[in-house]
């Protein structure tokens, strides 16, 4: 009786169980979170060994179909009760890391880390989630490996003509060196042969050991030698000194000599080179001076977080400080970005190669390449420039916008708004097409395409007209409204730019003192627009020309002008007021 009774009760935990199951399984559907939560812990709570399992399913499915919110969820519930799952704590790292979740990622890779010190693929992840890369497990790992057998810092090429001017430095040195050799060698011979012919054996003697002596030492050129030489070019060619100094800072980086390194950067304006700044920290390091060097890094990095030369570097320092995981963060951080870049650390260096796609023909490269420099480059030139490569590829939407960033970078930028009205013409001679053909649906859709990209007059037109053979009255008044709004600022413009000319030639009058046609044009200015400029200008004429009757009237009709304009603007408040219901 008592096993009938026990069983009864496990049945009914287990009935219960799964009603909160399949409604924690419908709020999932709805995606309410937090009540699918709720419901999986009442069903975990009455039946664990057959809940878990279930969830565990459920967790799969939902994962592998992209529901990443409710793997989350059911992942949380099932992380609750078995705390040491690391794995499965890293895994629901990953899913809140893809929702950029990146607080509860971070945390999640924490406590996986809690569990399992030596978990490889929790470190990784929680770097990459800080260095905020999309790249999960062991790819982490994988992506840096391009950085293992890196033993110094990533240093930039030398500048100028010349790719590699100590090298040649160095031949010439040794060029030097074995002239030298053979004219000594040539004397030691002549002096020897002297000797022995004049009888003097000992002496002879003593000169070959001295050649032999002076045969046995070694020739090789050093760092030093090539130091002086480049003092020396820097003395010869001042018109170059800048550039000498900045590849003599670089040979000396290589050669792990720090403090000529910090002379010849110390000469040269952070302006004039854009790496001036990374490559005197790379120097206080090999000075001794590891955290300053990290710290100046760190600032040039909040400048520009792209630069791949400051990352990997930094990256590097705190390898060799042995901060593992920032190390980790850096080197993951530039991995990617070397991946957009095709490996090229140099942004200037992938726009040189982006201009040379062009003129090669390579358009889809050179997309690419502007793709990624306008993303990390603050320049309106970049952007017009990839606008033009879309536009010649014909993908017209994205070179909108590529030419609208110009503008709203340099809003006076004359060639985008060229640009803009040949895709504008593209689009509007397509849609004129098609209505002539009586096509007035794909008419519409082109002449829309046109329109949302410049709202020119005749396109407002043409559009309107193509609505009302489509039926759309409605869409056809907005067009014609908007083309009456623009035709009458074009006419204020006219008018302004009218009343302008006036008040410049009677600038150009007064100068010439021709007061009377300067009255006239000034009368003709007022009666465009209230200009209370104007008004004084036509009041100190009248003044001056003793002219008080014309100054009274002026002023008699300047009181009526502002009386005016104050009604004009009461009324339109009013008006604007009624259409807004206010």
């Amino acid at each position: 009786m008592f096993d009938d009774l026990f069983k009864s009760a496990e049945e009914k935990a287990k009935a219960e169980a799964a009603q909160h199951f399949d409604l924690g399984m419908k709020h999932l559907e709805g995606k309410f979170f937090n009540r699918a939560m709720m419901e999986f812990k009442k069903a975990m709570d009455l039946a664990h060994e057959e809940v878990y399992p279930r969830l565990m399913q459920e967790l799969d499915n939902t994962s592998n179909s992209g529901q990443l919110e409710a793997a989350l969820a059911i992942g949380l519930n099932l992380l609750k009760e078995n705390q040491q799952d690391y794995e499965l704590a890293n895994k629901l790292g990953n899913f809140a890391r893809e929702m950029e979740n990146f607080n509860q990622a971070e945390s999640l890779y924490k406590m996986a880390l809690r569990v399992n010190k030596n978990f490889e693929k929790a470190f990784y992840n929680l770097a990459a989630c800080a260095a905020r890369i999309p790249i999960y497990d062991d790819q982490v790992k994988s992506s840096i490996s391009i950085f293992d057998k890196v033993d110094d810092y990533v240093l930039p090429e030398y500048i100028g003509e010349d790719p590699d001017p100590p090298a040649k430095l160095l031949a010439k040195l040794e060029e030097g060196n074995t002239k030298l050799r053979e004219t000594k060698i040539a004397e030691f011979t002549a002096q020897i042969a002297a000797q022995e012919e004049l009888g003097n054996n000992v002496e002879a003697s003593h000169l070959k050991m001295e050649m032999d002596h002076f045969l046995a030492e070694p020739q090789k050129v050093g760092p030093k030698q090539v130091v002086e030489e480049f003092m020396r070019l820097i003395e010869a060619e001042p018109e170059k000194a800048s550039q000498h100094r900045y590849n003599l800072g670089l040979y000396a980086l290589i050669n792990h000599l720090p403090n000529m390194a910090q002379d010849a950067f110390g000469a040269l304006s952070a302006g004039e080179f854009d790496l001036l700044e990374l490559l005197q920290a790379i120097a206080l390091d090999q000075g001794g001076h590891l955290d300053e060097a990290i710290d100046k890094v760190n600032r040039i990095l909040g400048a520009n977080e792209f630069n791949r030369y400051s990352n990997v570097n930094l990256g590097l320092m705190f390898k060799k400080g042995g901060k593992r995981f920032l190390a980790t963060k850096y080197l993951v951080k530039t991995a990617a970005l070397l991946e957009k870049s095709g490996g090229l650390y140099s942004m200037r260096e992938l726009v040189k190669i982006a201009y040379a796609s062009i003129e090669e023909g390579n358009l889809k490269k050179a997309q690419n390449f502007l793709a990624i420099a306008v993303t990390e480059i603050h320049d309106p030139a970049l952007w017009l420039k990839l606008g033009e490569v879309l536009v010649e590829l014909k993908k017209y939407d994205e070179a909108t916008e590529a030419l609208r960033q110009v503008l709203k970078m340099d809003p006076e930028n004359q060639q985008a708004p060229v640009k803009l009205k040949e895709i504008h013409d593209y689009y509007a001679e397509k849609g004129l097409s098609l209505q002539g053909e009586r096509k007035f649906k794909a008419a519409a859709e082109y002449l829309h395409k046109a329109l949302t990209v410049l709202r020119l007059p005749e396109t407002l037109k043409a559009a309107a007209t193509v609505f009302k053979e489509l039926h759309n009255y409605d869409k056809a008044d907005e067009l014609i409204l908007e083309l009456h709004e623009i035709e009458q600022k074009e006419k204020e413009r006219l008018v302004e730019v009218e009343r302008q000319n006036k008040i410049g030639e009677a600038k150009a009058a007064m100068q010439k003192r021709n007061f009377r046609a300067a009255a006239e044009l000034l009368e003709s200015a007022l009666r465009m627009k209230v200009d209370k400029n104007v008004f004084l200008q036509l009041s100190a004429i009248y003044k001056a020309l003793k002219k008080f009757e014309d100054l009274d009237s002026l002023s008699q009709r300047w009181a009526k002008m502002l009386e005016h304009e104050e009604k004009l603007k009461l009324y339109e408040r009013e008006k604007e007021r009624a259409l807004t219901g206010d």
